[in-house]
């Protein structure tokens, strides 16, 4: 095994861009961002890598998911909830990779996954146009928006929605559910709350009408913020929401999540542990984000199978990705450190030159 010990480097801030009222953030980073190296079969080579958990928000991988409320109570607050959502999406597009989707609820029926996670970010890609404007009673061929109201299937959506989305792996996820009404069966708390707790999901509410939407929210363990305000205010509180959740922190540690296999096996030992202590691969401890935080781990990458691999390795907190690392080896026989691998201007050359032997042996 070789030991390379990189030395720390000071994380550069990360302007994550203005929203609103113009606020620049430090993202959280992991040093080095990059790895390149050679390996034999069986070969390891072992990094230091230091995760820093600055303060404030965090650059992260963001997975949200935005349920509707498409009962005939919300006729007059469909389009206010479409642009909360849409202003939403857009301000929490600050905090680094975002994917956004859509689901909703009416009575009878409801759709956790109406559009999957994507990238778009767009109220169209990710469905926000889609939902009803109170013109007609169809969503998506589903008869919708026609009364059936109070109480209504808010957690069967919510639930169809933890179970169903494709979240990302290490993904920091939200389900924003935008309504004005309390809850009816089938589908109650207990199994609501076990669904949201498998799939590691943080609930919000919006709420458009009665305190009785909030309750059925808060009784999920969910946060609660009006939908009669001004978008500004919307859009602030939610930021002010997502920015919450990232407050405390309880776990820190390097994955790959499997990305290296089958060709680099990757290992984690965590090294110091800023408050708290090590724990195998974790940093484990009772964090927060009153102040900047360094962390440092011994991640471990060995050669077991010839070819190329590009992938990434991530600073992960509370099993949420905040920064991503890109490692690229090339495994052997002939990729080790020691060995000499011909550049593509050598090989051309090299190429060139049997040409020239092929046709001087033609000529003979």
């Amino acid at each position: 095994m070789k030991i390379k010990m990189l030395k720390h480097l000071t994380p550069i801030g990360l302007v994550l861009g203005t929203w609103m009222a113009s606020f620049s953030v430090q993202a959280d980073t992991i040093d080095p961002m990059s790895y390149t190296d050679k390996l034999d079969v069986g070969e390891s080579v072992t990094i230091r890598k230091t995760v820093t958990v600055t303060e404030a928000p965090t650059s992260s991988v963001l997975d949200v998911m935005f349920i509707f409320d498409l009962t005939g109570s919300m006729g007059g607050a469909i389009s206010g909830a479409k642009a909360a959502a849409a202003d939403i999406m857009s301000g929490l597009d600050a905090f680094g990779d975002l994917q956004t989707g859509t689901g909703w609820y009416s009575d009878p029926g409801s759709d956790g996954t109406y559009v999957d996670l994507n990238a778009g970010n767009t109220a169209a890609s990710s469905g926000i146009s889609d939902m009803w404007d109170g013109s007609s009673c169809s969503v998506g061929g589903m008869g919708v928006g026609c009364g059936g109201d109070f109480p209504e299937m808010t957690y069967a959506a919510i639930k169809d929605s933890a179970e169903s989305t494709s979240w990302r792996t290490g993904s920091n996820r939200f389900i924003i559910v935008l309504g004005d009404a309390s809850n009816k069966g089938p589908v109650m708390a207990p199994e609501t709350i076990a669904a949201l707790g498998a799939a590691d999901v943080n609930l919000i509410g919006l709420e458009f009408g009665g305190g009785a939407f909030g309750s059925s929210i808060t009784a999920l363990g969910g946060d609660v913020y009006s939908g009669g305000a001004s978008s500004a205010a919307i859009v602030s509180d939610i930021i002010a929401g997502v920015t919450s959740s990232f407050a405390t922190y309880s776990t820190v540690t390097v994955d790959d999540f499997g990305a290296g296999m089958p060709g680099v096996g990757v290992s984690v030992s965590c090294v110091s542990a800023d408050i708290g202590a090590c724990v195998g691969s974790d940093a484990v401890g009772s964090y927060d984000r009153s102040v900047e935080r360094t962390f440092e781990f011994d991640v471990t990458f060995t050669g077991m199978a010839e070819g190329i691999y590009d992938f990434d390795t991530h600073a992960v907190v509370d099993g949420g990705i905040v920064a991503t690392e890109d490692d690229l080896f090339s495994v052997g026989p002939r990729g080790g450190r020691d060995a000499s691998v011909p550049e593509p201007a050598s090989i051309a050359m090299f190429a060139l030159g049997l040409l020239g032997l092929r046709l001087r042996a033609k000529r003979s």
